[in-house]
Formats: C-alpha cells, sequence, structure tokens
C-alpha cells in the first residue's frame, strides 16, 4: 500500500469525478437555515418588488458562484420580481451574460423565454407595461411559449443587464441616489429611462434584496455602500473558503443569509425543486456528487495509509530513528 503508484490514485479521482456526472447518483442535501433564510427573502417577493443580482467574481469561482445567481434568478422571474444584473469585475461582466443565457436557453429544462426590449417596443408605445397584462397582449398577438419553457421574461420588465462599471464600489454609492445616472444605457445601448421596471425603482432605496455572488471581498462593498448607507437588504453568494469569514454579518442581522460554496448553491436548488418552481436540480446539485465522491475516496485512502503505516511498523521505526 505504502509503494502504490500515485498515477493510480490520479486515475481513482478522475474516475470518481467523471461517473457522477454520467449517472447521476442524486445524493440527498438537507437544507442550512442561512440558505433558507434567502429562499424565503425572495419567495416572499412579487411584481412590485426587483432585485440586484451581481456577478461579483472571475471564472477561477465560477463552478460555485454561477450557479447561485442562476438558481436565484430563476425564483425571481418564477415570481415575476424584475432583475437588475450588474458585476464588481470586468471578468464578471461576461459570467452574467453567460448566466442569463443559461436561463433563457431553450436547450436548457424548464427554461425562461427571453424577449428582447425592440420586440415588444410596441406595447410599451401602447402603455401596456404591467406583467399579468402584457403577457396577455403578447399572446393575443400570436405568439406562443414554447413548449417546455417556464414562462416568458421581457426585457427591461424582468430584467436589465447592466454589466460592469469601472470602480463598481462608488457605482454602488452612486446608485443609492439614481441607478439611470450610473447606467445610462445596459449593455446592448437600450435607454434604461424607457425601461418600466427603472420608472418603478429608480435607486436602491427602492430595491428589495441585491445578492452578491462573489470569490472575493467585494461582497463587502454591498454592505458599506448599500446596507450600511440605504438599508438595502443584502444577501451573500460566496466560495466555500470564504463562507466562515462571513458569518458574523449573519449573527450581526446585517445580511439575509449566505449561500457557501458549491453545497450553498446545491441546497437552493432542493429548495426550488421542493416548492415546484423547477421540475428538478440544476448543476450544483450534481457538482455535490462528484464532490461528495472525491471526498470519500481521498477518506478512504487516508484510513488506508494510516493503518498500512502502523501495521508495517514504520511508526516505531519512524521514532527509533528519531531516538538515534
Amino acid at each position: 500500500m505504502l509503494n502504490l503508484d500515485r498515477r493510480w490514485i490520479f486515475l481513482a479521482i478522475g474516475v470518481v469525478s467523471i461517473i457522477p456526472f454520467l449517472v447521476g447518483i442524486g445524493m440527498p442535501i438537507s437544507t442550512t437555515a442561512e440558505v433558507e433564510s434567502i429562499f424565503d427573502y425572495v419567495n416572499g417577493l412579487d411584481k412590485n418588488d426587483a432585485i440586484f443580482i451581481s456577478f461579483d467574481y472571475a471564472p477561477g469561482t465560477q463552478a460555485e458562484n454561477t450557479p447561485m445567481g442562476v438558481a436565484v434568478m430563476r425564483h425571481a422571474f418564477y415570481n415575476d420580481v424584475p432583475v437588475f444584473i450588474t458585476s464588481y469585475f470586468p471578468l464578471g461582466h461576461g459570467m452574467a451574460i453567460e448566466g442569463l443565457n443559461y436561463v433563457t436557453n431553450p436547450a436548457v429544462p424548464g427554461f425562461y423565454q427571453r424577449v428582447s426590449f425592440e420586440e415588444w417596443a410596441v406595447f410599451r408605445e401602447a402603455g401596456i407595461t404591467d406583467k399579468d397584462e402584457l403577457v396577455i397582449a403578447w399572446e393575443n398577438d400570436g405568439n406562443v411559449l414554447p413548449e417546455g419553457a417556464m414562462g416568458w421574461v421581457f426585457e427591461g420588465r424582468d430584467f436589465a443587464m447592466l454589466g460592469y462599471a469601472p470602480l463598481f464600489h462608488l457605482v454602488i454609492l452612486g446608485m443609492t441616489a439614481s441607478i439611470e445616472a450610473q447606467y445610462p444605457q445596459d449593455i446592448y445601448e437600450n435607454q434604461l429611462y424607457e425601461m418600466p421596471m427603472l420608472r418603478e425603482h429608480k435607486s436602491l432605496r427602492e430595491i428589495s434584496l441585491a445578492l452578491t455572488t462573489a470569490g472575493s471581498s467585494a461582497c463587502r462593498s454591498w454592505i458599506v455602500y448599500g446596507r450600511e448607507k440605504v438599508g438595502l437588504p443584502v444577501a451573500f453568494g460566496v466560495t466555500a473558503v470564504m463562507a466562515t469569514d462571513y458569518f458574523p454579518y449573519i449573527q450581526s442581522g446585517q445580511i439575509i443569509g449566505q449561500m457557501g460554496g458549491l453545497r450553498g448553491a446545491a441546497e437552493y436548488e432542493v429548495l426550488l425543486a421542493e416548492n415546484g418552481i423547477t421540475a428538478s436540480t440544476d448543476k450544483a446539485f450534481r457538482g455535490m456528487d462528484v464532490q461528495s465522491a472525491a471526498h470519500m475516496l481521498i477518506i478512504l485512502l487516508i484510513i488506508m495509509g494510516n493503518i498500512a503505516f502502523f501495521a508495517g511498523g514504520f511508526h516505531k521505526k519512524t521514532a527509533m530513528k528519531g531516538r538515534g
């Protein structure tokens, strides 16, 4: 055992990492209070509210952070809650676009059918901006919801892709007075003043929640410049290694809750599925199968290595050498 070629260990790790992706083991995941609190809060919102989802990370933490933003975005769309999408870092801009594209991708089960800002311009000109009235008018105009879609999402009514702006901590501070002053246009050059969701929610003072999915200390800026400035409710989605650093914010009541690592995202997916908001869990839940299988193999190898070490008497030989 002690002379085992390490390449066999690498191969074993590779095998147990690939198999769960192919077969979907579906190991059970229990939910925690800090994730449930975010879910319950978002579940209590409706079309009269609005939230921010900020993709405050780079591709290095994409596997953990993206499922968090995607899960909450799905939840918001299900409840017809408008979503402003931003990013703290330039590379996070691409992560935000990828997250929205995933939720609105017809190839993904449970997608939302996206309608561009230009496509429903005639309805805005007619004064039809309420979501329920808009859906009725849109479908009466001959538009049919594709099979497998969970619903319609209208750009400017249900979401606005604001993207990245330099010195984002100052952007947060500026949005406490006016969102439009910081973002006159979205990334597709649509004017924000024409968007119904912006006219109804002009600043962070009128936003019901900001979720920051972060791979760095960027999430603190939402506390300093949003929560403490105007009382903006904030929730965190952070990587697993960061999670313990931010529990004091939960204990102090400064944040609604926190998703920690891939496990936190998987918990939110479980809550969505259990409440009928999605038909099934998604990437984070399956990723937990891979992570759990790899961890169990590593634990098994540690146990076997220790058994071999003590059974072979190597601990005694090492002690004797030390005395010599």
